[in-house]
């Protein structure tokens, strides 16, 4: 058979129904192939940047591999910025390239290109995937797949390359006599069960001899699919439980052991948490800078801290902090040996420290009442509140980076079933329009909701067509401050409100939406008030396909509260006043200021 139509079995062994692309001259025979298989279909979208987030999104949805393909120049390299966000949040995908034929390739030769639109994209995205290779020898075809969806789902998830030339897609091969992976080519350099086990033993004692514990959690539990596994481990301990931003949906929010989001744009109440604890157990989050804060070596200073996270590396990076009990292992291995234990254990009631966590909470909300009461324009922490009313628990929710992001984190009450999620760690703009209408194919084109910026909305704006082709049912909602907002709150800080490229007035402009949306054949909607605004939202909800809302925010709104680069998490801006900071810490603040 020919090799692209092994391709395109293969796909389908696999359990992919779809794939994201563009076609070209160098992937024309593998997409003709997906055309001739009836167990798999392809989406055209209208830029590879695009396919490349909507396969991601794809992934997380299926809990299986998602796919984009691309021609050969320029084709493949548009997918980068998709597959960053799949290789920074961990997400199983492959990527397939047409190039050009082996012949017209520079190979070893020292020449810049050969064959037209070369480029040598494995290269290239070698410092972006978990593995990529060219296939020359058309007998390895399966050899390379069979390895590369091997190493995308094992150990910490990623995305993989596979690079295919012409002149191999259209050979023939014999499926029966194709080289096979053994997956004992490879091994994980994760610890042994009996070294888990003897951790987890660890971490109970440390638990039980504890004041203030706090667990955190982080996205692999949602990755690895053990929410519910976390659920029952976080009532037989018993502590109050603070999540990181790709954490954020793995616990309802009105959990009586939830405290909130952590890190620098973090809630009050639940840095206070972390910050006064004196035993952390943090599972299945890299505690990045945005968590930590930019001095490490500050995050929960006076805690034993125990870290559970698949990849070494992330263990012990040597920035500042350092585990005292690190469990390098999947959480679908630790959390079953973590639970069997901790039915042979008992804790402290902990009720001075619960209710010290809960008064926090109820001292600084994230949305306050006064905000409600803005007559003209829509306040960004009131809409994204009132959003979280009205959708019910099965609600799918995408936002996109910069300010919509930090609002919809801080501000989004998280139903027990609802599914939050961006690209946490590339974060680029124009990821959530993308990522929804991948998400909403994996589901069977279900309702998806997207929140996106007005810049990140110009990204992939031409995305409209494929909404509009596939019917695809987003409901996208436009926070739209007619500004780059987070990098304006930026410039107040440290240039002295200098306004450069993010204002009408520097450069950065905002086209009339809804007229865009008009020209691509797409509904829309606008909001610019608080007036009925809960009523207004369940009308667009209810629209049946996709529809595009234009929410009208002040152009000054800010992201409250934040952290100010050199304070610790505890210490947010706008800062409290001293004697009120004071009051709430449990540990010996760091330079501390006089009144």
């Amino acid at each position: 058979m020919k090799l692209s139509d092994y391709l395109a079995s293969f796909l389908v062994e696999q359990g992919v129904r779809h794939v994201f692309q563009i076609i070209g001259g160098a992937s024309v025979h593998m997409v003709h192939s997906l055309a001739d298989n009836k167990d798999i279909d392809y989406v055209c979208v209208q830029h590879e940047q695009a396919g490349a987030m909507a396969a991601e999104a794809y992934s997380r949805m299926t809990k299986n591999l998602g796919v984009a393909m691309a021609t050969s120049g320029p084709g493949m390299t548009n997918l980068i910025t998709g597959i960053a966000c799949a290789y920074f949040d961990s997400i199983p995908t492959l990527y397939i390239t047409g190039q050009v034929n082996t012949n017209e390739s520079k190979q070893s030769r020292k020449v810049r290109q050969v064959g037209f639109q070369e480029t040598d994209i494995v290269n290239i995205l070698r410092p972006l995937t978990k593995f990529a290779v060219r296939i020359e020898d058309p007998s390895l075809v399966r050899y390379y797949l069979e390895k590369a969806v091997a190493i995308a789902k094992n150990g910490r998830p990623g995305p993989v390359l596979l690079d295919i030339p012409m002149d191999i897609q259209r050979a023939d091969v014999d499926p029966d006599e194709l080289k096979r992976f053994d997956p004992l080519e490879f091994t994980l350099d994760v610890d042994s069960k009996e070294q888990i086990l003897q951790a987890v033993r660890q971490v109970i004692k440390l638990l039980q001899n504890a004041k203030r514990p706090v667990l955190i959690v982080g996205g692999a539990i949602r990755y690895a699919d053990v929410v519910r596994l976390f659920g029952d481990v976080v009532q037989a301990i018993g502590a109050p439980v603070v999540a990181t931003w790709s954490g954020i949906d793995t616990i309802g929010h009105d959990h009586p052991l939830y405290r909130g989001q952590i890190g620098v744009y973090g809630n009050r109440a639940a840095n206070f948490t972390v910050q006064n604890s004196d035993v952390f157990v943090s599972i299945g989050s890299r505690l990045d800078t945005r968590i930590t804060g930019g001095k490490p070596e500050t995050f929960a200073r006076e805690a034993k801290k125990i870290v559970i996270d698949i990849d070494r590396a992330e263990l012990y990076k040597q920035r500042g902090l350092n585990p005292d009990v690190g469990i390098c292992a999947d959480v679908r291995d630790v959390l079953p040996i973590f639970l069997q234990e901790l039915k042979l254990a008992t804790f402290p009631k902990w009720q001075e420290w619960q209710q010290q966590t809960l008064g926090w909470m109820r001292e600084y909300p994230s949305v306050l009442p006064e905000w409600y009461k803005r007559k003209t324009l829509v306040d960004p922490y009131v809409f994204i509140r009132t959003l979280s009313e009205v959708l019910d628990h099965k609600a799918i929710i995408i936002t996109d980076c910069g300010a919509n992001l930090v609002w919809t984190i801080q501000a989004f009450h998280i139903k027990q079933g609802q599914r939050l999620f961006s690209a946490m760690g590339n974060s680029p703009m124009g990821y959530s329009m993308a990522a929804a209408m991948g998400a909403s194919i994996a589901l069977g084109k279900r309702p998806i909701i997207c929140i996106i910026g007005d810049g990140g909305l110009q990204i992939n704006i031409q995305e409209f067509q494929t909404i509009v082709r596939y019917r695809i049912p987003l409901k996208v909602f436009i926070l739209n401050n007619h500004s780059y907002g987070i990098i304006k709150q930026f410039q107040e800080l440290y240039f002295n409100s200098q306004y450069e490229g993010t204002t009408p007035k520097s450069g950065y402009s905002v086209p009339d939406f809804r007229n865009i949306a008009k020209a691509y054949g797409l509904p829309s909607a606008s909001l610019i008030s608080h007036a009925g605004l809960a009523r207004k939202i369940r009308e667009i909800l209810a629209h049946k396909g996709p529809i595009l809302c234009d929410v009208l925010v002040p152009d000054g709104a800010k992201l409250i509260p934040k952290l100010t680069f050199g304070n610790a998490i505890e210490d947010l801006s706008p800062e409290l006043p001293r004697e009120e900071f004071l009051r709430h810490m449990l540990i010996t603040p760091l330079n501390e200021k006089t009144t």
